[in-house]
C-alpha cells in the first residue's frame, strides 16, 4: 500500500492531537493531600547524665529542652495527609518509629523507608532530656529549636532554621536553606562550627571565652558587636582572631547571607 503526502500529513496531525490530549489530561490530574490523620507517639526512658540522644527525621519541627533529671521524654505528633480519610488513617497505622535504647544512648528514627504516591508524612517532636547529655539531630525539612544543652550539640538539616540557646559546650550545625542562631553560655570541648548556604548566622557568647575564631562569607557581610577579639585579619568577607588565650576553635561560614557575632 502506498501513502500519499496528504495521508502522511493527516496521520501526523492526528498523532499531534492525541499527544496534546494526553498532555492536557495529565495537567488536569490533581493529586490531593487535603485529608489529615494524626496521633501521638510517646516514650520515656532513662539516659546517663553524659549520654547521647539522637533523632533522625524527614519532615517536621524538633523542639528539645534539657533540664534536671536522668530521663528522656519524647512526644511525637505524627501527621499523615492523603487524598482520602481511609488512606490517611491506613498510612498513619503503618507509620513506623524505630528506636534503639541503651543506658548511654537513645536513638529514634522516623524517616520511614517506603514511598507512597499522594501521601505526605510529618512528625513534630517535643523532647526533654538530661542537661549534661549530648544531642544529635538530623532532619530534611523543618525547624530545630534547642534549649540548655550541656553536652555537644549537632544538627543537620536541608530546609529549616536551627535556633539554640543556653549551649554550654560545643556545637556543629549545618543547613542549606535557613537561619542559624546559636547562643552559648560557655564554649568548651572539641570546638564549634556553623555553616549555611542560603541564610544568615548569628552567634552570641561570653567575652570571657577562650577560643580561636574564624568567619567566612561569600555574598554578604561579617558584623561583630561588643566582641572582645584580638583580630589577626579582617575584611568584609573574612574575620580571624582570638578570644582570651585561645583554645576551642569556632568556625562560621555562609555562602549567601550575613554573619553576626555578639559578645556579652
Amino acid at each position: 500500500m502506498r501513502y500519499s503526502p496528504a495521508h502522511a500529513r493527516r496521520s501526523l496531525l492526528s498523532l499531534a492531537v492525541f499527544t496534546a490530549t494526553l498532555t492536557l489530561g495529565a495537567c488536569n490530574l490533581q493529586l490531593s493531600t487535603d485529608v489529615e490523620a494524626k496521633d501521638q507517639w510517646t516514650r520515656s526512658c532513662p539516659l546517663t547524665p553524659t549520654g547521647e540522644l539522637a533523632i533522625n527525621t524527614t519532615n517536621g519541627r524538633i523542639n528539645v529542652t534539657a533540664g534536671d533529671g536522668d530521663t528522656v521524654t519524647v512526644t511525637a505528633e505524627r501527621i499523615v495527609k492523603a487524598g482520602t480519610e481511609d488512606v490517611a488513617k491506613q498510612q498513619l497505622a503503618l507509620f513506623e518509629m524505630k528506636e534503639d535504647v541503651k543506658p548511654d544512648r537513645v536513638s529514634i528514627d522516623s524517616t520511614g523507608r517506603g514511598f507512597t504516591i499522594n501521601v505526605s508524612r510529618r512528625v513534630n517532636y517535643t523532647v526533654t532530656m538530661p542537661k549534661g547529655a549530648s544531642l544529635t539531630l538530623v532532619s530534611t525539612n523543618g525547624e530545630i529549636l534547642v534549649t540548655n544543652i550541656g553536652g555537644h550539640f549537632s544538627a543537620e538539616t536541608t530546609n529549616g532554621s536551627v535556633i539554640a540557646t543556653g549551649l554550654k559546650q560545643s556545637a556543629k550545625v549545618s543547613t542549606a536553606n535557613g537561619v542559624v542562631d546559636l547562643g552559648f553560655d560557655a564554649v568548651a570541648g572539641e570546638g564549634s562550627a556553623a555553616e549555611t548556604t542560603n541564610g544568615m548566622i548569628t552567634v552570641s557568647l561570653p567575652n570571657s571565652t577562650n577560643a580561636d575564631f574564624s568567619a567566612r562569607v561569600s555574598n554578604g557581610a561579617i558584623n561583630r558587636e561588643n566582641l572582645t577579639l584580638q583580630v589577626s585579619e579582617e575584611s568584609r568577607r573574612r574575620l580571624d582572631g582570638r578570644m582570651g588565650t585561645g583554645g576551642a576553635r569556632i568556625r562560621l561560614e555562609t555562602t549567601n547571607g550575613a554573619i553576626t557575632v555578639r559578645g556579652r
